[in-house]
């Protein structure tokens, strides 16, 4: 892909990733809404759309494994939260009515979904170990121990959610009991896990020697 045009992509999902952040903070709770998972995920995406822009202004390259091993990480940190809508769908479907009224926004759509094809299909292949699917397990897990910190010890209100000062349901361990949400952080950790194991596979195929920015 001829650099100016990877340029302008990739300027244009991360101006359309702002303007997805900025529609979700101020229409749907401020700065609260960063208590939720989506939120810091979608957050996470829109910085590193910015450090890749950034990047490729000053001459640097995007594509070294280090980097592109981060960028896995980064990209499987916002896709990975659609391996719990699930769950909403078969116990909670007032939540996901209301959470799936913040992933309407076509700024949203055209910017954190089409970041998928920036990693799935310009990156270079085969530039992941066989650890990094694990690896990339580790910020959902640790947003995980923040949440459960939030609902027993800080209290902080959670805008929009009816098990708040929990933000998700089955992480409510007063209304719902540990084993409870031990059982259900173990089956996203598992989707998670084969996500990762996922792009990890897909991004096996292919040659090394492409031009790549």
């Amino acid at each position: 892909m001829k650099f100016k045009l990877l340029f302008s992509y990739r300027f244009l999902l991360f101006i359309l990733s702002v303007i997805g952040v900025y529609l979700q903070l101020t229409k749907h709770g401020g700065f609260g809404m960063m208590l939720y998972y989506t939120i810091l995920s979608n957050m996470l995406v829109m910085f590193f759309m910015g450090d890749m822009v950034w990047r490729m202004l000053r001459g640097r390259s995007t594509q070294t494994q280090g980097y592109l091993r981060l960028k896995g990480g980064v990209t499987m940190s916002h896709h990975d939260h659609l391996c719990h809508l699930p769950l909403y769908a078969c116990t909670d479907r007032d939540t996901l009515r209301s959470f799936t009224v913040w992933k309407t926004s076509l700024s949203l759509h055209c910017s954190f979904d089409v970041s998928f094809f920036d990693t799935l299909v310009i990156d270079k292949p085969k530039q992941y170990r066989k650890s990094d699917p694990l690896a990339w397990t580790l910020l959902p897990l640790l947003y995980m121990v923040f949440a459960l910190i939030n609902g027993l010890v800080l209290k902080w209100p959670v805008p929009g959610a009816k098990d708040s000062p929990f933000p998700y349901f089955f992480i409510n361990v007063n209304r719902f009991g540990w084993l409870y949400v031990a059982k259900m952080a173990t089956i996203i950790f598992v989707a998670y896990l084969l996500a990762g194991c996922g792009l990890f596979a897909l991004k096996r195929i292919g040659k090394k020697g492409t031009d790549h920015y």
